[in-house]
């Protein structure tokens, strides 16, 4: 990324923040190269005595995290503020319920000594055409050691119980922005944006998304125009949710890559006709591994997610027909 596209997205910044009006920015600071690079732009942008990282350990946060966040935070030049938000999560519904779930499969399964994480099925998403996800079990903070079947009520209870931590991390980072005057900006990148990769009310939810135009090649390009210390950049990317290993590829919808379920958002954009049997479905199918027919099921299902994602408090008005 060259040094003027840098220059003109620090004015951007700087320009919305003062416009809320607000006195600075708060970033959440994961440790991860997104936040490290929005973390850094903000401090380019705004100076770094007008920006606050806050970082929201959990009790599934890896021990490794914290190092990362001080290299970011030391780079940048910036103020730590941290806030566990452990007691809220388990106030909110307590682990032992989870632990209950986890148990009807893995009956041995001790939170002390075990963790669990969520992963995409590629190969029975692809031969059904589906969202399809298994439940990987392992030692806590190691690799995964067993994959079984979740039954579809209880990967819902699981996956409502995870997404409670990214939007517990959005009330935090409003109480703590609001008490200091600061505007919130987020460190969801373009392809999670937009291909739904994001939790709605969770990680979507700020004033500002600084890198919410960018592809994740394009976020390692500023990371490096940045500066952000190389630990950082060359660390494996992770979904920060599981006290189990997982890669963001484990957790993407239909273990597709990016630009895949970008070409199939071109096909059955939100909100648009029903998808046309003469497009380029063969080409796509070439390029995936999928079949055609589950290729445009992955569409169908993903467009009817990113829906779900982009609809924001509906309000009623007199006149309004039934949805066509």
């Amino acid at each position: 990324m060259s040094h003027d596209a840098v220059t003109a997205r620090c004015a951007w910044l700087r320009d919305r923040v003062h416009g809320l009006p607000k006195q600075g920015a708060l970033v959440q600071l994961s440790g991860g190269v997104d936040s490290s690079v929005v973390v850094h732009l903000c401090a380019r942008a705004l100076g770094p005595e007008h920006v606050t990282a806050l970082y929201l350990p959990d009790t599934a946060t890896g021990p490794e995290t914290r190092a990362y966040v001080d290299a970011a935070v030391a780079s940048a030049g910036v103020r730590l503020v941290e806030r566990s938000i452990a007691a809220a999560i388990e106030a909110q519904q307590p682990m032992r319920d989870v632990v209950a779930i986890l148990q009807r499969y893995a009956p041995d399964y001790d939170p002390a000594r075990d963790a669990y994480a969520v992963c995409a099925s590629p190969e029975r998403a692809r031969r059904l055409g589906a969202l399809v996800y298994d439940l990987a079990i392992g030692p806590r903070h190691g690799a995964p050691e067993r994959i079984v079947r979740l039954r579809v009520e209880d990967l819902r209870a699981l996956i409502a119980y995870q997404n409670r931590k990214q939007r517990t991390r959005m009330l935090f980072a409003y109480a703590e922005a609001e008490a200091n005057n600061l505007a919130v900006v987020g460190a969801s990148n373009g392809d999670e944006l937009r291909t739904g990769f994001v939790v709605k009310y969770g990680d979507d939810a700020a004033d500002l998304l600084g890198i919410g135009d960018l592809t994740k090649s394009g976020v390692y390009e500023l990371a490096r125009e940045l500066g952000v210390p190389e630990q950082i950049i060359g660390r494996p990317p992770t979904t920060d949710t599981y006290a189990l290993k997982q890669s963001q590829d484990d957790y993407y919808y239909y273990a597709l890559p990016a630009d895949v379920m970008g070409r199939l958002l071109e096909l059955a954009p939100v909100g648009a006709a029903p998808i046309a049997d003469d497009a380029p479905w063969e080409d796509l199918a070439a390029a995936s591994g999928w079949a055609v027919a589950g290729l445009r099921q992955a569409a169908q299902g993903l467009r009817a997610s990113l829906h779900y994602q982009e609809t924001r408090s509906l309000r009623y008005h007199p006149g309004d027909g039934p949805l066509t």
